[in-house]
């Protein structure tokens, strides 16, 4: 399999894509395997000098590995480790030391500690324009991680003023397709029903849906959260009639996709529930 390719792949190769792709299928590590890749990664570099190349890829490797499995507090150990070396190899305005400080910021946010993802982000964010420009994706990720913040912090307005800016550049620079963009404006609709604006929650729902079930099909995980929470917007508004029938359609979707204990396949029971009793 894939583990047993890539453990004998980098017994005979220094090439560094070893760790991370399978070189049989090309298929990038995911999940419990790239965690257990990564770890072995770094195990075997850690002791290396902190300037090494190989070093600072297993360390950044490690890192977002242990971000997508949730470990957010080693995900932070590991980012500050690694943004003090890259800030003295390359300096504080490094490419390579404002990405750590990046996910340094949105890993701090996904603990909760908002002040400090806050700080983080307001002291990339204006490198990155002046080094990239305003329209760069890198530029525009950080002020969506700014735009995160508030909205966990329950500045509503800041963030909604933020999704704005990002959304209207990235539909001029990208496209309504590019999934940055759909993001931006699921995550835009979904604090204006934090605000009880459910028409213009309803009218950028509808809009991502007929880009998503283009781009992406009806069954997509996206999807499924855009119809899901397009159902919601209805219910708020007391139109229970097309909540009830989108609220099936997705449930059976889900039921297809999750599986019925699947977290979200619940809510959508729990909110199909909710509305049937108005009906």
């Amino acid at each position: 399999g894939c583990r047993a390719e890539a453990a004998a792949y980098r017994q005979r190769s220094r090439d560094l894509g070893g760790w991370q792709a399978c070189i049989t299928c090309g298929q990038s590590f995911t999940g419990k395997m790239k965690m257990g890749l990564a770890e072995a990664w770094w195990s075997a570099v850690k002791g290396f000098d902190e300037k090494n190349e190989e070093r600072q890829s297993a360390g950044n490797w490690l890192a977002q590995a242990l971000d997508q499995q949730g470990r957010h507090a080693e995900c932070e150990e590991m980012c500050r480790e690694l943004r003090a070396v890259q800030q003295r190899m390359s300096g504080p305005d490094s490419d390579i030391a404002m990405r750590t400080a990046h996910r340094l910021g949105d890993v701090l946010c996904d603990q909760n500690k908002m002040a400090d993802a806050e700080v983080v982000h307001r002291e990339v964010h204006p490198k990155l324009r002046e080094q990239l420009g305003s329209d760069h994706p890198d530029t525009l990720g950080v002020r969506m991680s700014l735009g995160n913040v508030f909205l966990k912090q329950g500045k509503l307005d800041a963030a909604v003023a933020t999704y704005q800016d990002v959304r209207a550049i990235q539909r001029r620079v990208l496209g309504d397709e590019d999934v940055a963009t759909m993001t931006t404006t699921l995550n835009l609709a979904s604090v204006f029903g934090k605000q009880s604006k459910f028409p213009e929650s309803e009218a950028l729902l509808r809009e991502l849906l007929v880009v998503q079930q283009r781009v992406l099909g009806g069954e997509h995980p996206g999807t499924l959260d855009t119809s899901y929470t397009l159902c919601l917007a209805l219910y708020e508004q007391h139109e229970y009639g097309e909540a009830k029938a989108r609220c099936r359609e997705v449930l059976a979707a889900q039921q297809r996709v999750f599986g019925a204990e699947h977290a979200s396949t619940r809510l959508t029971v729990q909110l199909l529930t909710l509305i049937s009793n108005h009906t």
